[in-house]
C-alpha cells in the first residue's frame, strides 16, 4: 500500500470538494449537510500541518545525545563536547531558513525560582520579597552562594541543586538583564547570527533565564512533520530539570536513549530507565550504544560491551531494540568536506579499521530502517488516521445522497407518489431520531461525568495517592548526620535550611518516581473509559431508518434507497488525542512539594530550642547525661514533616480539583460536541429530504438525463476516492 502524505490528502480533499460541487449543481442538491462536509474537508490539510511527531533524545551526561542529533540531521546544530553541554531542552524542526527562537522567562519567574531555593535560609532578605534586579539582593545572593559553597559545597550526588540555581542566576544576570522583561518574551537569531543560540543552550548561566528553545532548520535532513528534542542529562539532581525531561518524553512519540560505550549502563542510567518503565514508555524507546571508536581496540571488545548492555536492558524490557554505532563517525562522514584538519585525521584513522567501520555501518543502516518504519507508523496514527476516517465518512454520505437523487431521477410518473411516500417516511424517521439522540446523549454523558468524578475521588481521597504521599512524608528521614561537623561553624539555622532543602528534594523525586506514574495510569484509564463509552453509544445509534415507526412494506424496503444504511465500517466514535491537541489540553502542573512558611521555621526553631535547652540543663545537673544537638534537630525535623504534610495534602486536594475541573470536564464537553456532530450528520442528510427533491420530479426528460449523467460522474468519482482512501486506511504500507 502507498503511504499517505500531505500532498496526497490535499489531492483527495480537492477531489472530494469537486464531488460536493457537482452534487450542489443538481436542482435542490445543496443542503446544510453538504455545507458542513465542505467546511470539514477544507480544514483537514491545516489539521495535518499543525501535527508534529515528537522524538526525544535522552540519556545521562556524556552519553553523546547532542552528537547523535547532529549526526541524525547531518549538521552541527547543537554544541557537543565533554561534560555538561546541553543546559536546556532544545527542540529542532524543519524551517524555511535557519532560525533559533528562545522563549525567555519573565522577571517574576526568575525571582520565584531563586526565592524557592532560599526557603529556610537563615540570612534575612534585605526586603520582604526577592528581586535579583536590585543590587542589594544580588549582594545578598552572592553571600548566600559563598556560604553554601564554602561550608557545604557538594553532596553524594554532586553540587547541591539550590547552589547551582543561585550560581547560575548570578552568573547569567549581566548577559541576560537587558533581554528579560515583565512578561515572557521571545528573541530569535537568523542567518549569520543563528549560531548565537549555542551561547544559551550550552551555558547553564544563560540557560537559567530561558524557558524553551526551538531551532528551525533549512534543508532536507528533517521531515516537516517531525520535531527532535535534545534533552538535558537525565542524571540531574535537580527535580525541576528532571520533571521537564519527563514532561517532554510523555508528549513524545519516540524516545532515543543514548548510552556511552565507554561506560556502558551506569547506575544513573538504570535509575532513569526505571522511571521510564514506570511511566509506561518502554514500548516507544530505541537504545543507541554510542561507540567511542578511540576507546575500543578491537571489534570483539565492542561486542562484549554491547552484549553486557543488552543483558542488563533485558531486565527492563523483553522487547529490546539496541543498535551500536558511532554517532561522531556518522557525523564526520556526513560533513567530511567541512571538517577541520584534526577531525579529518581522526576520521581517516577510524576508516582504517574496516571491520569496525563495517559493523557500525550495518548497525546504522538497521537503525534507520527501524527508525523510518516507526516514524511512518506514528505519523499515520498521529496525522492521517483521523482525517482519512473523516473523509471516508464524507464520501459514504455523498454516495448515499447521490444514490437517492439517482433513484428519484429514474422514477416515472406512476412511481412518483410511491417515491414521495417513501421519502417522507425516511425524512420523518430522521427527524425523530435526531430528537432521540439529541436528548439521550446529554443524559448519558452526565452519567459518565459522575462516574469519572467518582473514580478520581476514589484515587485521590480514599485510595493510594493520598495514602502513599502521607506514608512517605511520615517515614522520610531528615538526617542531621551529614551536617554534624558544621553545626558549630554554621549554626543551627543554616543546617536547618540544608535539611529542609534535602527533604523537599526527596519529596519532589518521590513524586516523580511514584506519584506521577500513578496519576498517568489513572488518567489513561479514565480516557479509555470515555473512549469506550462513546464507542458503545455510537454502536447503539446504528438504527435502521426504515423500520423505526415506519409502515413501509417489504417492497418499500427493497427500494434502492437502502444505500442510506451503507456506513463505513469500524468508525471511531471519538479521537481523544486529536481533541486534546485541538484544545491544547494538558495535565495540571504537578505540585506536591513542601514550601517554606514562617510558621514552619518558628515551630522548628522553638522545638529545637526548648529540647536542646532542657537537655543542656540536664547535662549540667547530671554529669552522666551527655549533651547533643541531635535530639533537638530530630524534634525540629518532626515539625517540618508535620507542617509539610498539611501543606502537601492541600496541594493534592488542589490537584484533584484541577484535574477534574480543568482537564476532564472540558475534555468530556469537547468529546461530546465532536461525537454529537458526527452522529447527527447522519440525520442532517435526510431531515429535509422530501422538500429538497420535489423539484426533481418536475424536471423535463432531457434535464433528468443531463442530471443523471452528473450523478453518475459523482458516483464514479466517489468510488474512485473511496478506493484511494482504502489504500491509506490500513497500516499495510509499513513493512
Amino acid at each position: 500500500m502507498t503511504p499517505p502524505s500531505l500532498e496526497s490528502i490535499e489531492d483527495i480533499v480537492a477531489e472530494t470538494l469537486l464531488v460536493i460541487e457537482r452534487l450542489k449543481s443538481v436542482p435542490h442538491g445543496s443542503d446544510r449537510a453538504l455545507d458542513e462536509y465542505q467546511n470539514l474537508c477544507c480544514k483537514i490539510p491545516d489539521h495535518i500541518k499543525t501535527g508534529l511527531l515528537r522524538i526525544a533524545v535522552v540519556g545521562v551526561i556524556k552519553s553523546g545525545k547532542s552528537t547523535f542529533i547532529n549526526a541524525l540531521t547531518k549538521k552541527e546544530l547543537v554544541k557537543r563536547g565533554a561534560g555538561v553541554v546541553t543546559s536546556i531542552t532544545t527542540r529542532i524542526r524543519k524551517g524555511k531558513k535557519n532560525r533559533a527562537c528562545l522563549y525567555l522567562k519573565s522577571w517574576d519567574e526568575v525571582n520565584l525560582v531563586i526565592a524557592n531555593s532560599l526557603d529556610m535560609f537563615p540570612r534575612q532578605l534585605p526586603q520582604k520579597t526577592f528581586d535579583i534586579r536590585r543590587k542589594t539582593d544580588r549582594r545578598f545572593l552572592k553571600q548566600v552562594y559563598e556560604d553554601l559553597f564554602r561550608e557545604f559545597p557538594i553532596t553524594q550526588e554532586g553540587i547541591r541543586p539550590e547552589t547551582l540555581v543561585i550560581k547560575n542566576g548570578l552568573e547569567g544576570y549581566e548577559a541576560c538583564k537587558d533581554i528579560i522583561g515583565a512578561e515572557e518574551r521571545q528573541i530569535c537569531f537568523e542567518g549569520k547570527s543563528f549560531e548565537t543560540h549555542k551561547k544559551f543552550t550550552a551555558d547553564p548561566a544563560r540557560a537559567f533565564y530561558v524557558n524553551d528553545v526551538c531551532l528551525e532548520v533549512f534543508g532536507k535532513a528533517i521531515d516537516p512533520n517531525i520535531e527532535i528534542a535534545d534533552c538535558q542529562g537525565a542524571d540531574s539532581t535537580d527535580p525541576a530539570q528532571l520533571s521537564r525531561i519527563i514532561s517532554y518524553m510523555e508528549s513524545a512519540n519516540l524516545i532515543m536513549y543514548c548510552i556511552s560505550s565507554r561506560t556502558g549502563l551506569r547506575r544513573s542510567d538504570m535509575s532513569f530507565l526505571k522511571k521510564i518503565k514506570q511511566l509506561g514508555l518502554m514500548e516507544n524507546i530505541i537504545f543507541i550504544n554510542n561507540c567511542d571508536l578511540t576507546e575500543h581496540d578491537t571489534l570483539d571488545d565492542l561486542n562484549k560491551i554491547q552484549g553486557k548492555i543488552f543483558e542488563e536492558l533485558l531486565f527492563l524490557t523483553p522487547h529490546l531494540r539496541l543498535f551500536s554505532f558511532s554517532a561522531l563517525y556518522n557525523l564526520f562522514d556526513a560533513i567530511s568536506k567541512k571538517l577541520t584538519k584534526k577531525d579529518a585525521k581522526r576520521l581517516s584513522l577510524w576508516q582504517e579499521d574496516s571491520g569496525m567501520v563495517k559493523f557500525c555501518s550495518q548497525n546504522t543502516k538497521d537503525f534507520f530502517s527501524l527508525f523510518n518504519q516507526l516514524t511512518k507508523l506514528n505519523q499515520f496514527e498521529l496525522l492521517y488516521a483521523n482525517p482519512i476516517e473523516r473523509l471516508k465518512i464524507v464520501i459514504h454520505a455523498l454516495e448515499k445522497k447521490a444514490n437517492i437523487i439517482q433513484d428519484v431521477l429514474a422514477t416515472d410518473l406512476e412511481d412518483q407518489d410511491r417515491a414521495r411516500a417513501k421519502l417522507e417516511g425516511i425524512e420523518e424517521n430522521a427527524r425523530r431520531l435526531r430528537v432521540i439522540v439529541d436528548n439521550s446523549i446529554q443524559g448519558a454523558v452526565s452519567g459518565l461525568s459522575r462516574e469519572i468524578e467518582g473514580n478520581l475521588k476514589q484515587a485521590f481521597v480514599r485510595d493510594k495517592i493520598n495514602q502513599k504521599i502521607t506514608q512517605f512524608i511520615k517515614s522520610a528521614e531528615i538526617n542531621v548526620e551529614p551536617y554534624r561537623s558544621g553545626i558549630k561553624e554554621t549554626g543551627f539555622k543554616q543546617v536547618l535550611y540544608l535539611m529542609f532543602q534535602d527533604f523537599k528534594r526527596q519529596l519532589d523525586l518521590f513524586a516523580i518516581d511514584e506519584i506521577l506514574p500513578m496519576i498517568k495510569t489513572l488518567v489513561e484509564s479514565q480516557e479509555q473509559r470515555i473512549q469506550d463509552y462513546f464507542q458503545s453509544l455510537m454502536d447503539s445509534y446504528q438504527i435502521d431508518f426504515f423500520t423505526l415507526g415506519s409502515s413501509m412494506d417489504e417492497d418499500a424496503r427493497s427500494y434502492s434507497i437502502q444505500e442510506l444504511e451503507k456506513d463505513p465500517g469500524n468508525i471511531q466514535a471519538v479521537d481523544i488525542n486529536q481533541i486534546k491537541k485541538i484544545l491544547g489540553l494538558g495535565l495540571p502542573r504537578k505540585v506536591f512539594s513542601p514550601k517554606f512558611t514562617t510558621r514552619m521555621r518558628a515551630n522548628a526553631l522553638t522545638d529545637f530550642g526548648f529540647h536542646s535547652f532542657a537537655l543542656f540543663i540536664s547535662a549540667l545537673v547530671d554529669k552522666h547525661v551527655r549533651f547533643s544537638f541531635t535530639p533537638g534537630f530530630n524534634k525540629a525535623a518532626d515539625k517540618i514533616k508535620k507542617e509539610s504534610l498539611v501543606l502537601v495534602r492541600h496541594q493534592v486536594k488542589g490537584y484533584h480539583q484541577a484535574l477534574r475541573q480543568d482537564y476532564f470536564a472540558p475534555l468530556i464537553r469537547a468529546v461530546t460536541r465532536d461525537f454529537k456532530d458526527k452522529i447527527l450528520q447522519r440525520f442532517t442528510l435526510y431531515e429535509s429530504l422530501n422538500n429538497e427533491i420535489q423539484t426533481l420530479f418536475g424536471l423535463k426528460q432531457d434535464e433528468k438525463i443531463r442530471y443523471q449523467n452528473t450523478i453518475s460522474s459523482v458516483l464514479e468519482k466517489a468510488e474512485y476516492i473511496d478506493r484511494r482512501l482504502d489504500q491509506f486506511s490500513g497500516k499495510g504500507f509499513i513493512s
